[in-house]
């Protein structure tokens, strides 16, 4: 979680995150088969966390905690959506151990092409979920940075050995970056295995689901 997707949180709920002193947050969640092994293994993780350059561990271990921290995380979309009159999702999942140098590749890129490229994601599998914002950019402008912005992320997720799309699907918009990505004969493939359950092609007519 970025701190100006937090930010935008903030302002949408009109209520406040726990801590916004710093540039991203990572959220944890633990499960075991009692209290105590569940405290044996965040404080395991915080200690971790500190060891490789965290500035701090907080934990949520209130339901006054839980809510502010979980309703801001389920409002990241709405907020971005409302700061911005329009804005376009690129949807891309990289090996983990480069999810910070994309983001820090999506920061280059919101700074050369002058727009606002917001982001949070999941930081367990390396899916993320990167927004382009029109803001006030007449039409032109905007189809413009959005593809220049679209083709450079989705060349560097390649670079790291990622997809095209983490979790969204591909739908109409990806179809051809895809095809880029995995070639044609992954793309006939793919287009049989959907022959076979759908031989009169009536599920999603021309989208790749």
């Amino acid at each position: 979680m970025e701190k100006a997707t937090i930010l935008f949180a903030e302002d949408y709920l009109g209520k406040k995150f726990p801590d916004t002193s710093s540039d991203a947050y990572i959220l944890l969640t633990f499960d075991g088969n009692g209290k105590d092994e569940v405290e044996q293994n965040y404080s395991r993780a915080a200690d971790l966390c500190l060891n490789n350059g965290a500035k701090d561990v907080f934990l949520v271990d209130t339901d006054e905690r839980k809510q502010s921290v979980w309703s801001a995380r389920g409002a990241f979309l709405e907020a971005i959506k409302a700061s911005t009159t329009e804005m376009d999702e690129c949807d891309v999942v990289v090996p983990r151990s480069c999810v910070a140098d994309f983001i820090k590749f999506t920061h280059q890129t919101a700074s050369e092409l002058e727009m606002r490229i917001p982001s949070f994601g999941h930081a367990g599998d390396g899916n993320l979920h990167v927004y382009l914002c029109r803001d006030q950019m007449d039409e032109d402008t905007w189809r413009g940075k959005k593809q220049e912005a679209f083709e450079r992320m989705y060349t560097k997720a390649e670079e790291y050995g990622g997809l095209v799309s983490g979790e969204h699907g591909i739908g109409y918009a990806k179809r051809e970056y895809l095809r880029n990505q995995l070639g044609e004969d992954q793309m006939r493939l793919m287009a049989g295995i959907k022959r076979v359950f759908d031989p009169k092609g009536i599920l999603n007519p021309g989208k790749i689901v």
